[in-house]
């Protein structure tokens, strides 16, 4: 048994010296176990580094992954694993039964955000191993209104977990079973096992490490970071402290080595300074430029002219990569925008099933027969174009309905309408009559689609049974058929990741249905308490693709980097209000609920987990990514033409030195004197600033924290190339302005 650390900054080396390793060791049966987001990269690394037996020497996994081979072998595999919808009802019984026993949560709110709330909290609670047994041990004794919060959480939690597991059944995770089935297992012995791209592991996941290292020939767990920052690599530290520890109690021997980057270029000083560089840069002119754009959809459109221009010189689509914190603003421009170009993109996304047309027509339907047809919803469910009527049929009949206020019985009746198309008021000629026959036509149509459906939900009682409905009228209205036809015109035009995430939404819904008959079939529910439960699951569903060629500009979030190198990488939103961002809620429990925890011996992920840190650590990992180029972009409006920021102090963040430090593009301040216009958009000057890119009085600043709503841009000092770029005349220099006070 063997424990190898390896540790290293940004660029080190560490991912190519574990390809390398399992080169060297390709006799041996070995695992690459990496994050799910990275499983196909590192794929392709594999097959790189091993050739055309790479499958047959090593393969790659995730901890599910993982999961499902050693439950094939255990056992476990076809048991029932809850998704994110399942759970989410399994909250929501848990809840209701409980509820009569709450103090805090007496009357609670069946609201999808406290819900996931609920969940999320669960998970935590699995994830570092604390039963509700455990829990509400703990807490018993506990006073005050924290101690009333805590064991209301403490018995919804044991609810939930008793629904989860029981007399035959685990609809646990798989990587909760994993950590249960695994030392049952052989499937790690003998084997070497490498863990590349993780920033921390949680309690399960450091068990599920331990077997490996009890099973396995040799543990290898690769870690971003060293002690030159320990303030920015805390996580890691921490994490090599856990896993040192956790060697010491199997006996396992165990090494630690720091890799140490060779790149001493202007980027790799770029990487090595970046929060806390003293001395000035003395080489060549770096590749690194900024870019102050009016709006996101300028920035989008001026990365698209780049990469093109990139392209035209002889790059590859896939040596681009663009990045960005706020992914939900920059995701659909720059779709929009590389589609128009012609560019061969993949979006790192997760998109929400709800706004795909076939589930708005589900919901539509049912809410439209179970709600007394109102007008939005049954014509949310005819425009989506899955109902078989066209544009122009429906926007003739909807004429119709808005002149007689058509809703309710009238849609179901057999008999025709007979209401003259063009309202009172004139006797009703041939050409309306005729009106009249094509408005009937398409309403028998639209009857026959909801007759069934609305009256198998007022027959059925349970769940199941509504389910079962619902289903049929899926099959009927020709959806899984119109889902293919959808998907292949989008195959053929192009349009490759929308059609991998169209061809994921038939197999998301059935599983859905599945969900509901398994946990609550034999519930009784009217038909708007089917209708609401429907929306709420299907609400908590994403459909995620990989990239379906080898050769695309990569456009990902910071935060799901999978820290590979590019040439050239495009940082677009580097506002200070943006970057970073640190998610402070903290879930159903505030910090000071978490610290009564942890002094009684219950550690969730706040105790061994600093969200800031890793907040940092994403947006270093981000600019020690390009190889060629950096070029770091920012806008100065929002989409309606308001100031998206404007300077006024740092004092905000004065407490966190190292967002001050972190808002430096290569340097430190050596002055916090700052000259602005307030209501003017140019640069900001910036004096007296020690940058690391420094030749004479060279210098860059990336982003200044602001107070308020207040913001400031980036300092120019002469040497890094500053260009404003604006709707109407894109990549122009900045203004003269602002160029004579530089």
């Amino acid at each position: 048994m063997e424990l190898q650390i390896w540790m290293g900054r940004a660029g080190a080396g560490k991912s190519r010296r574990v390809l390398e390793t399992m080169q060297e060791r390709r006799q041996r049966p070995q695992i690459l176990l990496v994050p799910e987001h990275a499983s196909h990269e590192a794929e392709l690394d594999l097959c790189r580094a091993l050739g055309p037996t790479a499958s047959r020497d090593a393969e790659v996994l995730s901890f599910r992954n993982l999961a499902t081979r050693v439950l094939a072998q255990t056992g476990g595999l076809a048991d029932v694993t809850l998704d994110a919808g399942g759970k989410l009802l399994t909250m929501r019984r848990a809840l209701q039964e409980v509820s009569s026993r709450l103090t805090v949560f007496a009357r609670p709110s069946q609201r999808p955000a406290f819900l996931r709330q609920l969940v999320a909290l669960a998970d935590e609670l699995y994830a570092y191993q604390v039963t509700p047994e455990m829990l509400l041990a703990q807490v018993a004794d506990m006073e005050g209104a924290a101690g009333d919060k805590l064991r209301s959480a403490a018995l919804i939690y044991g609810a939930y977990d008793a629904h989860l597991r029981g007399e035959g059944f685990d609809a646990r995770s798989r990587v909760q079973k994993l950590c249960d089935a695994l030392p049952e297992s052989d499937y790690l012995m003998g084997k070497d096992v490498y863990v590349d791209g993780f920033s921390y592991f949680n309690r399960v996941e450091e068990d599920i490490l331990e077997t490996a290292l009890r099973q396995g020939n040799c543990l290898t767990v690769t870690l971003l970071g060293d002690e030159s920052d320990p303030q920015l690599f805390q996580n890691a530290l921490r994490q090599r402290d856990r896993l040192k520890r956790m060697a010491a109690l199997v006996h396992a021997r165990c090494e630690v080595e720091t890799l140490v980057s060779k790149n001493d270029g202007p980027l790799g000083y770029l990487e090595r300074c970046f929060f806390d560089g003293e001395e000035p840069w003395q080489g060549e002119e770096p590749p690194i430029r900024l870019y102050q754009a009016e709006t996101a959809f300028s920035e989008a459109e001026y990365v698209s002219a780049c990469v093109r221009r990139l392209a035209r010189q002889g790059c590859r689509w896939r040596d681009i990569g663009v990045a960005a914190r706020n992914m939900e603003v920059y995701g659909p421009l720059l779709e929009a925008v590389f589609r128009r170009d012609g560019i061969p993109a993949y979006i790192s996304r997760r998109s929400d099933i709800l706004e795909k047309p076939v589930l708005t027509m589900v919901l539509s339907a049912v809410d439209a027969v179970t709600g007394g047809f109102e007008y939005e919803d049954v014509f949310r469910c005819l425009k989506t174009g899955m109902a078989g009527i066209s544009a122009a049929e429906c926007d003739m009949l909807e004429n119709y309905v808005i002149r007689w206020q058509i809703r309710g019985g009238m849609w179901l009746k057999e008999a025709d309408w007979t209401a003259d198309p063009d309202g009172y008021g004139q006797e009703i000629s041939e050409a309306r009559r005729q009106r009249l026959e094509e408005v009937n036509a398409v309403r028998r149509r639209v009857r026959v689609l909801f007759l069934e459906l609305s009256e198998g939900l007022k027959a059925g009682k349970t769940i199941r049974d509504k389910a079962e409905v619902l289903y049929k009228f899926t099959e009927h209205a020709g959806v899984p058929e119109t889902l293919k036809a959808q998907t292949a015109t989008l195959y053929d035009g192009g349009q490759v990741q929308l059609a991998e995430e169209y061809s994921q939404l038939w197999s998301i819904f059935c599983g859905v249905l599945d969900q509901f008959v398994e946990l609550l079939g034999d519930v009784e529910v009217d038909g708007q308490e089917f209708a609401r439960l429907l929306r709420l699951v299907l609400s908590q569903y994403a459909v995620a693709t990989i990239p379906a060629t080898l050769d695309q500009v990569k456009v990902t979030p910071i935060t799901r980097n999978d820290r590979h190198t590019v040439r050239h990488l495009f940082l677009l939103g580097a506002n200070d209000n943006v970057l970073p961002t640190v998610e402070t809620g903290g879930g159903l429990l505030d910090a000071q609920e978490r610290e009564l925890l942890q002094q009684r011996g219950i550690l969730l992920s706040d105790a061994t987990f600093d969200p800031l840190g890793a907040e940092l650590q994403n947006i270093y990992a981000c600019l020690a990514q390009p190889t060629a180029s950096l070029t770091v972009m920012w806008p100065v409006t929002d989409g309606a033409g308001g100031l998206v920021a404007h300077l006024d102090g740092l004092g905000a963040v004065h407490q966190f030195d190292a967002v001050q430090r972190n808002v430096v593009l290569g340097g430190g301040l050596a002055h916090q004197r700052l000259v602005a216009h307030a209501n003017e958009l140019h640069a900001v000057l910036l004096d007296g600033l020690c940058s690391a890119f420094q030749n004479s009085q060279r210098g860059v600043v990336a982003a200044h924290h602001v107070h308020n709503d207040l913001h400031t841009c980036f300092l120019l000092s002469g040497g890094l190339p500053y260009r404003a770029v604006s709707s109407s005349q894109c990549w122009k220099l900045a203004t003269a302005r602002s160029a004579c006070a530089m």
